[in-house]
């Protein structure tokens, strides 16, 4: 049987330092190239990246440069939706590198499972900088008290079904039954368009044999403002479109900073907020110290028993306090 034709569909801004890589991964897949194509949907990168994906072009002519003016992750994956010829499109990340066998697997994993409107796999986390703090940051990326219980991150004995997968591997149909991604929202786009797909009926499956490498931010200053927008985006997002697209775990940080900071802040003038500020900042920090073990007893890496907890509290404390501000900004509201 002929394999369908695949659209690999990439948004890209100024990714000069990856973008060579990224391409020579893509490039090496197994799947037939002449039964493939390539659309890098560039937000108008001023950094050389621009240069890099033309010379590609020129060796390879099924890779295609198209132009994103909006600067939107949104705006990119709908412009090459619309410019796709394949009956599969497939969401790849420039962060990333792919085993050589990654397409063909998402695309057997469609054609073998015809319920499924949406295959993915599992993200394996490297840091950009090999730094303590940059590995600590990449591992506590597949740890469930780190990233919560999203099974691309911390992955799973054998397929499952879930809520939403890193990238994604899609029928073209579904985007003909439910529309294209919501071009208001900067992040959560895929996640508000995964919901939206299961909410018709749609499914998604993950699978464990398929995986890609993904490159984790290592500068703290960058991690910070990252952690805080990820837990911003699926509250403000929930707001803008009307309806709750997160799940239990993105609300478990909410409440350990609400929690706490009610506790603290009654501690001044009651005995048992300070003893209940004590209990919650005692039990968290032994949970933190006990993962941090676990974590570098597997990693053979002393260091992470010290920066993994710094990872751990910075994390659930901006990703908490995130949502709280995606939850209340008055910007959010529906027009």
């Amino acid at each position: 049987m002929e394999l369908p034709y695949v659209t690999v569909v990439i948004p890209c801004w100024n990714e000069a330092r990856f973008v060579d890589a990224f391409l020579d991964s893509v490039k090496a897949q197994t799947y037939p190239p002449e039964r493939m194509e390539i659309l890098l949907v560039d937000a108008m990168s001023d950094d050389g990246t621009r240069a890099i994906v033309r010379d590609h072009a020129l060796r390879e002519p099924n890779i295609r440069l198209l132009d994103n003016p909006g600067r939107s992750r949104p705006a990119a994956l709908n412009r090459g939706i619309a410019e796709a010829r394949g009956d599969v499109i497939v969401r790849l990340d420039v962060h990333a590198e792919y085993e050589p066998d990654y397409l063909l697997k998402c695309v057997h994993g469609l054609l073998q499972n015809p319920e499924a409107d949406n295959v993915g796999g599992v993200r394996r986390p490297l840091p950009r900088d090999d730094t303590a703090l940059g590995r600590a940051i990449a591992v506590a990326g597949t740890d469930m008290f780190g990233a919560g219980g999203a099974r691309y991150r911390t992955g799973t004995g054998g397929p499952q079904w879930v809520d939403t997968v890193f990238g994604g591997c899609y029928r073209r149909a579904v985007f003909e039954r439910v529309g294209v991604f919501h071009e208001d929202l900067d992040r959560a786009q895929d996640r508000e368009f995964n919901h939206r797909l299961r909410a018709s009926g749609g499914k998604i499956l993950l699978l464990p044999d398929i995986s890609s490498t993904y490159y984790a931010r290592s500068d703290f200053r960058e991690f910070c403002a990252w952690t805080f927008e990820a837990g911003y985006w699926p509250f403000r997002a929930s707001r803008s479109v009307g309806r709750w697209i997160g799940s239990f775990r993105n609300l478990v940080p909410v409440g350990f900073v609400v929690a706490l900071g009610v506790a603290a802040a009654a501690s001044p003038r009651s005995r048992h907020a300070r003893r209940a500020a004590a209990g919650i900042a005692g039990l968290y920090g032994a949970a933190a110290l006990a993962s941090a073990g676990r974590l570098a007893r597997r990693h053979r890496d002393p260091a992470l028993l010290v920066t993994l907890p710094i990872v751990f509290v910075t994390t659930h404390v901006l990703y908490g306090i995130g949502s709280i501000c995606g939850a209340l900004d008055p910007a959010a509201r529906r027009g």
